[in-house]
């Protein structure tokens, strides 16, 4: 059983033979830069979000925008349905996403301003050090619940987190329903 695979990103095309006999889910094809893993991705018709094109919103007849698409992604909705490692010599995790999952979804509204960024809830934890003479000193991890606005988090208590810190880690739970 052989069928040719084909990736289109643009002006680069490649094309590659998904023989059975000469393929397996784990490996790596430097010839093509991608895990074996990502080859069969593709083949089923996932790609990582930085694929996305607007005619492959039109082909699922989705209204809102690519804009709007790699939003959902960003902020949690869209969810990837997959990872694969990338090209190069890092080899790190790519997500890979499914256009039937953004089909279900409705395209989020976006506001005019980029200081009216989106706001949302978030759920996570973070490590609380103890600051002294020298390094910090690990002291306990906490727990919270806020509002992340843009790459700043305002926890429920009190206070605020940098949301690309080194120690904390959140996922989206939902749109913040402020008043402005």
């Amino acid at each position: 059983m052989s069928h040719k695979g084909m990736l289109d990103w643009g002006t680069k095309q490649m094309a590659w033979d998904t023989t059975t006999e000469s393929r397996c889910m784990t490996g790596y094809n430097y010839e093509l830069g991608m895990s074996n893993g990502a080859l069969e991705a593709y083949d089923r018709g996932l790609f990582p979000i930085s694929r996305l094109k607007a005619s492959d919103l039109k082909a699922i007849a989705w209204p809102g925008t690519l804009k709007q698409a790699k939003l959902l992604a960003e902020h949690g909705e869209w969810q990837p349905c997959e990872w694969h490692h990338s090209g190069g010599t890092w080899y790190n995790q790519v997500h890979f996403y499914d256009l039937a999952d953004l089909a279900e979804l409705d395209p989020p509204e976006t506001r005019p301003h980029s200081e009216q960024a989106l706001e949302r809830r978030v759920a996570g934890f973070y490590s609380d050090y103890i600051r002294g003479r020298g390094r910090g000193r690990y002291y306990r991890t906490v727990d919270f619940t806020g509002i992340k606005k843009g790459n700043w988090i305002h926890l429920e208590g009190g206070g605020k987190k940098k949301a690309d810190g080194n120690h904390i880690t959140y996922h989206y739970t939902g749109l913040a329903h402020t008043h402005h």
